[in-house]
């Protein structure tokens, strides 16, 4: 366990987007149980679901923008890093 936090401490990027992740997922998780009844409200519950679908939407978003970025920025940094091609002359 040790040197698994030693690893996400050495990587920040890493260990950010690993925690980002897990926040908009317990947000989706929490927001599922907390509207779990709110069709019994009726009516009056609307504002409560319409700002829940607004929030959620947001969240999720965010974590394919997220996504997005984290795939971009790990493409970008290995094609710096691409080995020169063996069959090629220099």
């Amino acid at each position: 366990m040790k040197r698994a936090l030693l690893y996400l401490w050495r990587h920040p990027r890493r260990t950010g987007f690993l925690t980002f992740n897990i926040v908009v997922l317990v947000l989706l998780l929490g927001w599922a149980m907390f509207t779990n009844d709110m069709s019994r409200q009726g009516v009056g519950g609307l504002p409560n679901v319409v700002l829940g679908y607004t929030g959620m939407a947001l969240a999720v978003v965010a974590l394919i923008v997220g996504w997005i970025a984290w795939a971009f920025m790990v493409s970008a940094r290995h094609a710096h890093h691409t080995p020169a091609d063996p069959g090629r002359d220099r």
